[in-house]
């Protein structure tokens, strides 16, 4: 008597599968099999066929499945000025501080949920915001409506900030990572979970850096900071302490496998050694440095440190841009080779790597997330077949895909083995709903921050 087979949840049959599995396999007739949340088997669609079951067949009929996206940095909280900043701004402080000091928990959620909304539509299914909640409650209120996962964190600096209330005494910053840590645990089930969150070495003492990390370790958290975006950064650094900032860092016993330092721009050599000895991971974010101009392409030393194996990851950062991991994947891919002048430098293949399996590193969640593998979550995206972008069809889509589709073609985003983005459509509320509520409060913070138009069009109403 022929065995029976095992029933789950879900299959989905007839797919291009990207596992980002260790060794990169791709399934182009791939099925998977998705029970409870998890991913039970993926194979070749005749291997699972054969053995799995389900009332809840998807014949996907070729479309790409690949993990969900991991934008690893992102500020949730400044989102509803997005498009406001004046292009002549140099540190952007003539919007971003009356948004800042005037934003209640209702801008909080609207915010993140817009910023979710985006990261989802465009794959992906978790993201890290290193400090920009002002209702940390809000915050994660919008991202469990939306449905994906979330890092967010609050804003903690006890020795400068540039936004008046930010200071506090190391006590309560310790306090305040420990409420937040123990509110929203980074082990369970939920799906918003904190990070040992800091803004920097500007805003963080280093007895607050030495005592977070320690925190970090305790609760086994990765701890995550802003470091190096600017020269000023690193100038203060050497006029403080003598040295330079990973330096500084190093002698402080921060760097580390479960430290996750954002932009690290501005370094030298020698700084990058110690990221290699280290195994620190690294956060690059294209968008972010090209509108500010701070260097990442012209003077940094990622396309280095990808070399040394180290594993770099990508965000879309704050509302310099659109949150948009595909459209960090295809910068890293390209400017840099423009600004080395030499074919390749960051392949497609290393660009899907650091969206996906080392976004995962650059989180601790790597035994979770970032690759398609049995008793891994079943966070994934599907692409749609429908557009002009999937065309031609080839076995393997990743070249296609990183240079000439993507954020364009993603249909269906599935995490923990549930849609909640399916052929365009958000499944857990009304987006409509959203614009609505957005077109009303635009106005009004647009009125508040008081921005003038001397670097615009006039304006007729």
């Amino acid at each position: 008597m022929k065995d029976r087979k095992a029933s789950v949840d879900s299959l989905l049959r007839h797919g291009t599968f990207l596992t980002m599995d260790e060794e990169r396999r791709i399934f182009v007739d791939g099925s998977i099999a998705i029970d409870d949340g998890k991913i039970e088997a993926i194979g070749t669609d005749r291997e699972i066929e054969a053995e799995f079951s389900s009332l809840n067949v998807r014949d996907l009929n070729g479309a790409v499945v690949h993990p969900g996206l991991v934008d690893a940095h992102v500020h949730t909280g400044m989102d509803l000025i997005r498009g406001l900043v004046p292009e002549s701004s140099a540190n952007w402080t003539n919007v971003e501080t009356p948004f800042l000091r005037s934003r209640t928990s209702e801008d909080d959620y609207l915010s993140t949920l817009i910023c979710c909304m985006e990261m989802v539509s465009n794959g992906s299914t978790i993201y890290s915001d290193t400090g920009s909640s002002y209702d940390l409650d809000a915050t994660a209120r919008a991202t469990e409506l939306v449905g994906l996962r979330g890092m967010p964190g609050e804003f903690v600096a006890d020795q400068s900030g540039e936004i008046e209330g930010w200071l506090a005494p190391l006590d309560e910053c310790l306090e305040t990572l420990k409420i937040q840590s123990g509110k929203y645990p980074f082990h369970g089930g939920g799906k918003v979970r904190c990070a040992i969150s800091l803004g920097g070495m500007e805003t963080a003492s280093d007895q607050l850096l030495i005592e977070s990390k320690l925190l970090a370790d305790q609760l086994g958290l990765p701890m995550i900071m802003h470091q190096s975006w600017d020269e000023e950064e690193v100038a203060k650094t050497l006029t403080e302490h003598g040295k330079r900032p990973i330096e500084h860092l190093d002698d402080l016993g921060i760097l580390g496998p479960n430290l996750t330092l954002v932009h690290m721009i501005h370094l030298d050599e020698s700084e990058v050694n110690l990221i290699v000895e280290t195994k620190t991971n690294i956060v690059h974010c294209p968008s972010a440095s090209i509108r500010r101009a701070k260097g990442a392409f012209r003077v940094g030393r990622i396309v280095e440190m990808l070399e040394l194996g180290i594993p770099v990851s990508l965000g879309s950062d704050g509302h310099s841009g659109k949150h948009d991991i595909p459209r960090q994947m295809y910068l890293a891919a390209t400017v840099h080779r423009e600004t080395r002048g030499r074919l390749p430098t960051v392949t497609a293949q290393t660009a899907f790597e650091m969206a996906t399996i080392n976004g995962a590193k650059a989180l601790a969640m790597d035994n979770e997330i970032g690759s398609l593998v049995s008793g891994k979550s079943a966070d994934l995206v599907i692409h749609s077949l429908d557009r002009i972008e999937s065309r031609p069809r080839f076995k393997n889509p990743v070249v296609n895909m990183v240079y000439h589709s993507l954020s364009s073609t993603v249909q269906s985003v599935m995490v923990q083995g549930k849609f909640i983005f399916d052929h365009g459509k958000f499944t857990c509320f009304d987006e409509l709903e959203v614009f609505q509520q957005l077109d009303i409060r635009s106005r009004a913070i647009e009125e508040s921050c008081g921005v003038q138009s001397s670097d615009s069009w006039p304006l007729v109403e």
